[in-house]
């Protein structure tokens, strides 16, 4: 096992550039950091490297988890507090941080037998998206769709919000919403968007065991879904002068509602 001591360590150089969304796309990898999520991670076969502080393997459940993930990773490294600090994005990194692959499966190939799956069209904040997705999971749910120009699920606010779930969902990003649609037309999916604007409330609406939820951008709604091209419209009724909810409250109570 190597010991890293500098942070201009060829290997700490490298993962360091996945912070930028860029060369997390180009190299298909992503960073995860702290105990809990190394834990999912490590449920996975996605781990490519880790980072770790000796002071993670002085208790129990942190000697289990490099146990588990020596014999999963490719590269395994131990480092000082300052390298590791170096690739955490927060201030409590919790002496660990992992270098992932990003999933890399098709869409034209996701095959649900049933269950909600959830597109979001121009969502922007990283924290809402993660959310939806850990709801998602907590859920049933079977997957989560990007249309081109929401967040990245796979930045560290995204990842974090997610508390795993980008381990255990189909993730797809940057899809055309007619990519989209013609998924969900071949799957036998209803289409159902959120609009604060108009629709049915969404408690009278018969909610189908095959339903793609369509959530928008959080101050403009959909922006590349016409709304003419859903098969239904709903939306959440608000107490007199409440102006709207959260996008990530708002997409939980749908998905809740969807598997109800």
């Amino acid at each position: 096992m190597e010991i890293i001591t500098s942070a201009q360590n060829q290997w700490v150089l490298e993962a360091r550039k996945l912070q930028q969304k860029k060369f997390r796309e180009a190299k298909g990898l992503f960073l995860v950091e702290g105990l809990r999520l190394a834990e999912e991670a490590a449920k996975s076969a996605f781990v490519e490297e880790v980072y770790y502080h000796e002071t993670l393997g002085a208790t129990e459940r942190g000697e289990e988890l490099l146990k588990t993930l020596s014999a999963k990773a490719r590269r395994f490294f131990q480092v000082t507090s300052k390298v590791l600090n170096t690739l955490a994005e927060t201030e409590t990194p919790q002496g660990i941080v992992l270098v992932c692959r990003c999933a890399s499966s098709s869409l034209k190939d996701f095959r649900p037998a049933e269950g909600p799956v959830v597109v979001l069209d121009g969502l922007q904040d990283p924290g809402n998206l993660g959310t939806i997705l850990r709801t998602l999971w907590a859920a049933g749910g079977k997957g989560l769709i990007c249309l081109q120009g929401s967040a990245d699920p796979y930045g560290g606010k995204a990842v974090r919000a997610s508390m795993g779930g980008i381990f255990h969902l189909p993730v797809f990003t940057d899809v055309t919403w007619s990519a989209a649609a013609r998924w969900a037309l071949d799957q036998s999916y209803q289409t159902v968007a959120a609009d604060a604007g108009g629709g049915r409330d969404y408690r009278k609406l018969t909610w189908q065991d095959k339903t793609m939820l369509c959530i928008g951008n959080e101050a403009r709604g959909l922006l590349s879904i016409p709304v003419a091209e859903v098969d239904e419209r709903v939306f959440i009724p608000l107490a007199q002068g409440a102006e709207s909810l959260n996008a990530a409250v708002a997409a939980g109570i749908l998905i809740y509602e969807a598997v109800r």
